[in-house]
């Protein structure tokens, strides 16, 4: 279980308490490590008064990968070396909602239908149209006059009215 839980997208403001006590009085450095097994960061702390000490961490999203990492607080007193606090901080993502569309187009479908149409000519030859489900076209078997397409107008008017 960790101590602190941190944005890795988001920046974060750690604050500590820091008491030096000594014979004399000396300017600390004051600095943040944060370890895993193969990686080591070090952030420099600013003090402030009254023995506070604050660390901003920055974005690390494309530094360092969610999970568990050991901070150390570090402080540099004159030539020496403390290590005051040792925690360990889980770092992860905030929460992020994202949504994008996604259309899905119905594929219609096409049908042709034809019906059989008989006109009857002077010469007593019907004319036959085929049916063709592929094409939306017609096959005619004779010659067709200009007389026999007006007359093929004409009784498919009546039959609309």
């Amino acid at each position: 279980m960790s101590d602190i839980d941190l944005m890795l997208d988001e920046e974060n403001e750690l604050t500590f308490q820091l008491n030096i006590e000594g014979s004399r009085p000396a300017e600390a450095k004051c600095r943040l490590r944060i370890d895993k097994s193969d990686l080591s960061l070090v952030l420099e702390a600013e003090q402030h008064s009254d023995g506070e000490v604050v660390v901003v961490v920055p974005p690390l999203k494309n530094i360092i990968s969610e999970g568990n990492y050991n901070l150390e607080l570090e402080v540099i007193v004159d030539d020496k070396y403390f290590t005051p606090l040792q925690l360990t901080a889980n770092f992860e993502k905030s929460v992020k909602v994202e949504a994008t569309s996604k259309v899905k187009r119905k594929k219609s479908k096409t049908s042709v239908s034809s019906s059989l149409v008989e006109s009857k000519r002077k010469n007593k030859t019907p004319v036959r149209v085929k049916n063709s489900k592929q094409k939306n076209e017609s096959k005619v078997d004779n010659n067709i006059t200009d007389n026999d397409i007006m007359r093929i107008i004409a009784a498919l008017q009546r039959g609309v009215k």
